[in-house]
């Protein structure tokens, strides 16, 4: 190492002898650091000014100049009847040509005496827009008013000015005007966690504001009009002819929400959510014959109007697309139907559900407190019990049971035109072992979503079709010409029409005697599903029974269903002896469920209404509907 040292020392010296100038080596120094100095300097020269001579001129560009863009009106977005549940609001945008003003003074006075009480706009306004001499700035923006009202009064300023100044018109003599713009309101209120909002330039941000503008379907014209930027990043227009160039408007847009029933699901979730606390409540409503989507909502969501605040992003997140849970009993009801439709078991099919069940190292408890006993098949859904499914899911098998659960859309995106949608992949079958199986039976060991869980119960109750989630019917125009429809698209049969309709009779077993008997009405077969899912709470390594998420899925009227529901409600705090879904998710579905009916004036399946002279009298039909007669007996 020192030998290398003392031979670079001594190069370095050779060179130095040879080539220096001067005796001094004090002025030696000073020329050869002077030239070292030189050569930097030519090289960034010759670096700023020829081969990164782009980046530093774009960079430069960035500082001083801008893009100011501008968009025609939005396209509107409509329910199925025509309510309109986001339009775009004209709002009036004030301008002036500095440059073209030379008693600004005057103007000043002009201007605020005619539009001050009228628009808010004060000196601060006028200081701020005249304190670059430009050709063209904004003066005020998103003022409410009429806009043909104020371009009158701005006309009349513009001429009261040029007689008092005496200053010689300009060639463009619109020294101060008026221009529309656009700002998003939604008249109903409703729908916020569908229908998605926009940040403050108006771009979407969330839900089907933010597909439909990815997908340019609501879109105006849009023109980028280049722009001087000052210090503090404020634009001033160089052309401002391109201001008032005509631009096409979007494209409107028909969803197959109601907003009425939309409203109604809003109102009484948020009811609920007051009373119990929970984490969140989601629920779906389907058109089970189309698989359209009638109303979707997630508490807590987004009131428009309210200030944004520290929780804005979570109210705006459609957590029954993006938070997948264990259903629990809910799923029960597939096992079934599963079994029934590969003949394996029949309705009445006599079950035998011992008081405990073993399967490998885990024993299973049915719902009958220790004694043994023997259900119909329909009986065990009634009754919701473990055992009992256990024992018709290995029937079925573990790759069948798979097989159904895929058919019916479990492990799979639903495909709504909705960002955010989570699900968790099925594993599979052949890596289930025994234990999970049987948990999969009655809920456990998979994960869903609240959609995910309707548009499966669409396919149970009507006549056995998987139809694709629906929301977009379809775009229209101004005129009201259909640009695009959206049909119902029918993805697969799962399950017989018969088998469809045994299982209608098995739901409403349910709700007429079983563990949703809250949910019972009078005049109208309701049918339906519990579920109270224990959470697994990684705190404690182990489910706590503290924490559920309670779940009701039904259909109604059940004869022939128009709306299949789910209900889903995320660790309400209630005492521990409340923590069921019968007592959680079934009054929120029962409530929903009652004012749909008579909102849309559905005819009663259970009874018909006649008069008798003066008086109404009722008759029971559909009486054999629900099955009555089981097997339920204790197993001595």
């Amino acid at each position: 190492m020192r030998k290398l040292y003392y031979y670079i020392t001594n190069f370095l010296n050779r060179i130095y002898y040879f080539v220096k100038p001067f005796e001094d080596d004090r002025l030696n120094s000073f020329l050869f650091i002077s030239f070292f100095l030189v050569i930097l300097f030519v090289v960034r020269l010759l670096n700023l000014s020829y081969f990164d001579k782009n980046k530093f001129l774009s960079f430069l560009r960035k500082q001083y100049t801008g893009e100011l863009t501008l968009r025609s009106e939005r396209g509107e977005i409509f329910d199925r009847n025509g309510i309109p549940l986001a339009v775009s609001k004209r709002k009036c945008s004030f301008y002036v040509r500095p440059e073209l003003i030379k008693d600004k003074k005057l103007f000043e006075s002009i201007f605020l005496k005619t539009f001050a009480n009228q628009t808010g706009i004060t000196e601060r306004d006028f200081n701020k827009a005249f304190s670059k001499d430009v050709k063209f700035t904004w003066l005020k923006k998103n003022v409410d008013g009429n806009l043909k009202e104020f371009r009158r009064e701005a006309s009349r300023v513009i001429k009261e000015y040029f007689e008092r100044s005496r200053q010689p018109k300009p060639k463009l003599f619109d020294i101060v005007g008026v221009m529309p713009e656009y700002d998003r309101v939604h008249p109903y209120d409703v729908g916020s966690t569908l229908v998605g909002v926009l940040d403050s330039a108006g771009r979407g941000i969330s839900g089907l504001e933010l597909y439909l503008e990815k997908k340019k379907i609501i879109l105006g014209d849009k023109v980028v009009i280049p722009a001087l930027k000052d210090a503090r990043g404020n634009l001033y227009v160089n052309d401002p002819d391109a201001l008032f160039l005509s631009y096409k408007k979007g494209n409107n847009v028909v969803l197959t929400i109601d907003a009425n029933i939309q409203y109604i699901v809003e109102k009484t979730i948020e009811k609920y959510a007051r009373k119990w606390h929970p984490d969140f409540i989601n629920v779906v409503v389907m058109n089970p014959k189309t698989g359209d989507i009638v109303a979707a909502a997630s508490y807590p969501f987004y009131k428009y109007g309210k200030k944004r605040g520290r929780h804005f992003v979570s109210e705006i997140n459609p957590r029954f697309i993006s938070a997948p849970y264990e259903p629990g009993s809910v799923i029960k009801p597939f096992v079934l139907a599963a079994a029934m439709n590969e003949g394996l078991v029949t309705p009445m099919t006599p079950i035998k559900a011992p008081a405990s069940y073993r399967v490998d190292d885990k024993v299973f408890h049915n719902e009958f407190h220790g004694e043994n006993v023997t259900l119909a098949a329909w009986e065990v859904i009634e009754y919701s019990d473990n055992v009992g499914i256990i024992k018709i899911a290995q029937k079925l098998g573990k790759k069948r049971y798979y097989k159904y659960l895929k058919a019916f859309g479990f492990g799979q995106k639903t495909g709504i035109e909705i960002a955010g949608e989570s699900v968790y992949p099925l594993r599979n079958y052949k890596k289930w072992k025994n234990v999970d199986f049987a948990t999969l039976a009655f809920g456990h060991n998979i994960m869903v979503n609240t959609l995910q869980l309707a548009t499966a119960y669409c396919a149970l109750v009507n006549g056995g079709y998987l139809y694709k989630p629906r929301i977009i019917a379809k775009i229209i125009n101004d005129k009201g010409d259909v640009i695009k429809e959206f049909p119902a698209i029918r993805v697969r049969q799962v399950i017989k029409s018969r088998v469809s309709r045994q299982m209608r009779r098995v739901l409403a077993t349910v709700v007429e005697g079983g563990t949703g008997t809250n949910t019972k009405m009078e005049n109208f077969y309701i049918g339906g599903k519990t579920g109270t899912a224990v959470k697994y709470d990684p705190r404690i390594r182990a489910y706590n029974r503290n924490k559920i998420t309670a779940t009701f899925a039904g259909a109604f009227p059940l004869t022939d269903p128009d709306f299949v529901m789910v209900v889903t409600v995320d660790e309400p705090k209630v005492p521990r002896d409340k923590l069921w879904a019968s007592d959680i998710a079934v009054p929120v579905f029962r409530e929903i469920a009652e004012r749909i009916l008579l909102y849309e004036r559905e005819k009663p399946d259970k009874y018909r209404y006649f008069f008798v002279g003066n008086k109404m009298e009722k008759k029971p039909i559909n009486q054999d509907f629900p099955y009555k007669k089981g097997y339920r007996k204790i197993d001595r």
